[in-house]
């Protein structure tokens, strides 16, 4: 794993150099990701469950379908990325940034999430079913035909006139 990290950091700053790192459907469950620069990996359907990522860059990446169930995400960069369909159930999200991230369809059920940001971010269909929730900014986000969103999370939560809530609002 180590040698895959190192080329994709050498192909981030000299992609003649590097090899972006391409870990498809790899079985990476427990890993330790602290402080790595993953920014546009490729990990479609890779398994990441129980795994860490702490100070972590995966702007850009693609994780359609990843699993993270029960992963630790703190204080990482997830903007712009590709996750539809991935599955976050039992997750511990904090202070993660998903701003224009396209998450159509991804499972946040009994995950915890703590101020993230999904400012634009395409969440139309998400399971949020038993999700805790503090705080968050989701100004802007589509969360049309989500399910388990309730009024009392929103209203931990920032909106505005652009969000688009799975209920009417009063």
């Amino acid at each position: 794993m180590d040698a895959v990290l190192r080329q994709h950091r050498m192909w981030l700053s000299s992609p003649s150099e590097g090899r972006q790192a391409d870990l498809s459907g790899a079985p990476l469950n427990g890993e330790n990701f602290t402080g790595a620069d993953l920014r546009w990996l490729q990990a479609a359907s890779a398994c990441f469950h129980e795994s860490r990522f702490y100070d972590v860059d995966l702007d850009g990446s693609d994780v359609t379908a990843a699993g993270f169930y029960h992963a630790r995400l703190h204080h990482s960069r997830l903007r712009e990325m590709k996750g539809r369909e991935a599955n976050f159930a039992g997750a511990r999200i904090d202070h993660c940034d998903f701003s224009r991230s396209d998450l159509t369809s991804a499972n946040f059920a009994r995950a915890y999430l703590i101020e993230c940001s999904f400012r634009y971010a395409e969440l139309e269909g998400c399971d949020f079913r038993e999700m805790r929730l503090r705080g968050g900014d989701f100004r802007g986000a589509n969360l049309r035909g989500a399910i388990g969103l309730t009024t009392a999370h929103i209203s931990q939560a920032l909106i505005d006139e652009d969000t688009v809530l799975p209920f009417p609002t009063a």
